[in-house]
Formats: C-alpha cells, sequence, structure tokens
C-alpha cells in the first residue's frame, strides 16, 4: 500500500514513540507502578497528533507494558529486572537520554548480550557526577560482569576516581561510549567528533560560506571535539571565529540559553553568519523552530549542518545536513567490545577502543553562496 507524506510520517511518529516508550519500560528505566507522562505531554515532547500517541499507547496496553486508569492516568505495569540471583548482568549508566537515541543504542547493546544470556541493569544520572556515584556504589554491590558507561560532565576530570579504581580492583571490566575522562584511562567507544565536525565546517565552506557560528555544549566531551574540528578546519582555510558567534550552554543551563531572550540575543548576534553549525538535531530542531516563528528560514536566510541524523530527517520538508550517528552499531559495538573484555585475560595489553568513521547525511540545509571568494574558487581548482 502506498501512504501520501503526511501519512508516512504520522506512522513514523507513532512507531517512534511506541519504541521510545518500550524500550524504557523494558530496560527498567520506567518502573512498575510509576505514571507515565500524560497525553498532552507526550503531544508536546514528540510534536504529534492526540490520535498518534492514542494509537502508540494502544500499542503498550496492548503489550501489557503500560496500564490505564480512568480518571486517574496510564502507570507502567510491566515488572522489569527484579533480583537477578546469579545470573550474569551488566550496568549500564546513561547521563541522559535524547528521546531518538536511547532506544537505538540500548536495543543495540541488548541485541548482543541476549544472545549470551546476559541480563542489563540501566541507571539514569541526568548528568549529576553524585548520581554516577550511586550507581556505581549500587553496581559495586551487585555482582555486575561489566560496566558500559556514558561519562557525566564528561569535560572534566571525574570526582569518582576512587569507584571506578574498586571496580578495576575487583576485576570489572568497563567501557565508556559516546565519551571518556581525561583523569581515568578506559575503553571507549565512539563517534569521531573532531573529525566529523571539520567535515561539516568544510562542507559550508565548499558551498562559499566564510562567516559560521555555532552552538556547542561545554559540559560533555562531544561539544568540547566538535568544536575543535570547527576551529582547525576555518583556521586551515583562514577564516576568522566570531567568539560573539559561538554560543555554549550546558546541561544546567539548558532552559535559560535556550529560552527566547537567549536565543533572540543569539539571532542578533549571529546577524551576519550565513551558517551555522548545530550541536546536535535536537538543538538544530530548537533553532529552526525560533528562527521560523521570527521570519528566518532555513536554508534560504541562513544555513544549518548538525549532528546525530535524526528527527528533522523525517520532516518531509527540510532535511538536515548532518553528522550520522551510528545508534544501533555503537550499542552492539560496545557489547561486543565487553564481552571480549569480560572473555579476556590480559585485557591491560589489549586495545578495546573504537572510533567510527565520519559518514555524514546530505540534506537541504545547506544554500550555496553564489560568487565565492577568488581564493576559494582557486582551491577548488588545484
Amino acid at each position: 500500500m502506498i501512504q501520501d507524506n503526511d501519512s508516512l510520517n504520522e506512522s513514523l511518529k507513532y512507531v517512534k514513540l511506541y519504541n521510545w516508550a518500550r524500550t524504557l519500560i523494558l530496560s527498567g528505566v520506567l518502573k512498575s507502578g510509576e505514571k507515565m507522562l500524560s497525553e498532552h505531554m507526550l503531544q508536546k515532547k514528540f510534536g504529534v497528533s492526540r490520535q498518534t500517541v492514542r494509537t502508540a499507547l494502544d500499542m503498550l496496553e496492548n503489550d501489557g507494558l503500560i496500564k490505564r486508569v480512568r480518571g486517574s492516568g496510564t502507570y507502567i505495569s510491566y515488572e522489569s529486572g527484579g533480583d537477578k540471583g546469579d545470573a550474569p548482568h551488566i550496568g549500564l549508566i546513561m547521563s541522559y537520554f535524547a528521546d531518538y537515541m536511547f532506544p537505538d543504542i540500548y536495543e543495540g547493546i541488548e541485541s548482543v548480550m541476549r544472545e549470551k544470556g546476559i541480563g542489563i541493569d540501566v541507571a539514569v544520572t541526568k548528568n549529576k557526577v553524585n548520581s554516577e556515584s550511586v550507581y556505581l556504589e549500587r553496581f559495586l554491590n551487585s555482582n555486575v560482569s561489566g560496566l558500559i558507561v556514558e561519562g557525566t560532565r564528561s569535560t572534566f576530570p571525574n570526582p569518582n576516581l576512587k569507584l571506578y579504581r574498586e571496580l578495576e580492583k575487583r576485576n570489572i571490566p568497563i567501557i565508556f561510549i559516546h565519551n571518556h575522562y581525561s583523569n581515568l584511562n578506559c575503553a571507549s567507544v565512539e563517534m569521531a567528533d573532531e573529525r566529523c565536525s571539520y567535515e561539516l565546517t568544510r562542507m559550508l565552506i565548499d558551498y562559499g560560506h566564510r562567516s559560521i557560528g555555532a552552538i556547542f555544549k561545554y559540559d560533555d566531551l562531544q561539544g568540547i571535539e566538535r568544536y575543535k574540528g570547527f576551529m582547525e578546519c576555518m583556521s586551515e582555510n583562514d577564516l576568522k571565529i566570531n567568539d560573539d558567534c559561538i554560543k555554549w550552554y550546558s546541561t544546567k543551563d539548558f532552559d535559560y540559553q535556550f529560552s527566547r531572550k537567549s536565543m533572540l540575543g543569539f539571532m542578533k548576534k549571529t546577524g551576519d553568519c550565513t551558517a551555522l553549525i548545530m550541536y546536535n538535531d535536537e538543538i538544530a530542531e530548537k533553532y529552526v523552530e525560533f528562527a521560523e516563528s521570527r521570519g528566518v528560514h532555513i536554508p534560504e536566510d541562513i544555513s544549518i549542518v548538525s549532528f546525530d541524523n535524526t528527527r528533522l530527517s523525517e520532516s518531509a520538508e527540510l532535511k538536515l545536513t548532518s553528522a550520522i550517528h551510528p545508534k544501533f552499531e555503537l550499542g552492539k559495538r560496545a557489547a561486543r567490545n565487553l564481552i571480549r573484555m569480560m572473555d579476556s585475560t590480559e585485557r591491560r595489553d589489549q586495545n578495546f577502543s573504537y572510533r567510527f568513521p565520519v559518514s555524514i547525511s546530505k540534506g537541504n540545509s545547506i544554500t550555496e553562496i553564489k560568487q565565492p571568494p577568488t581564493w576559494m574558487r582557486a582551491k577548488e581548482e588545484k
């Protein structure tokens, strides 16, 4: 059956919502008895219709994962985890999960662990080092076979070194995803963030853009690496970086930095920019929504590139040029490497780290500057 674009997009949206909720429930992030977000909040969170939300909830209810109580709300009805006893299991610590990232990463990890009969105990720190400390202590006392960790505030030296050292002392292997700590020597599976940013910047320059701004996150290593790639490419092409055109934010000041007042100030500062690099597609979406509310159109008025290749890539009109995050494959790679570490008697002498090669999805979010400068044309002819 052939669907038109609108019905296809709605179909994708209810499946996306269903997969998001199902993964959080099965992984134990949402626990039995907890109240789920209201239909109205889910509509707002995912930008979908009420019918789309209800379709997804119907599927979850049919699966026995939720229970609707008239006049009260929707509650989680699935018992996950429980006492694992002697059954092998690993710990998975996520700093915070983006709606479009966590399900695929978890599914990748779970697909590998399921084959080995290994369970997964999930913890979410919400990017708070104190929460990370609590979960590390819990895993120390729960006989885990290994840990997969997304670093918390990974830009900064980690204060939980004693706990990590104790895990190593007990011969519990640890592998990081997305980032790593500078003061802890552990294997990690990551995107090549710096190189991805370099290539996205070069793409903008090849389209004739010279005045380029950006939004980066400063409390996670990915943001710093992406800034480094941007900075290196601009420098190699003798282009100036205007500090006023770089917006920095963190988990703690997210609401303020993306408030209407702050976004308006950033838009004014970047008035001379012809292109922007966004930290990820979530941030790109916020900027696009705000820009269009001000009568600024993408890419006619300003070009945008981003990271993750999600969310807006499902839009019928605007498709971001974005570095592809290997979500499911990243989860699989981390899980496989952790199992190799668990099976190895000499893992300290082996390299279990991996960086995914750069891959960029070309969309329609870049417009060409029709008359690039002479130096650019000369470079292209070489």
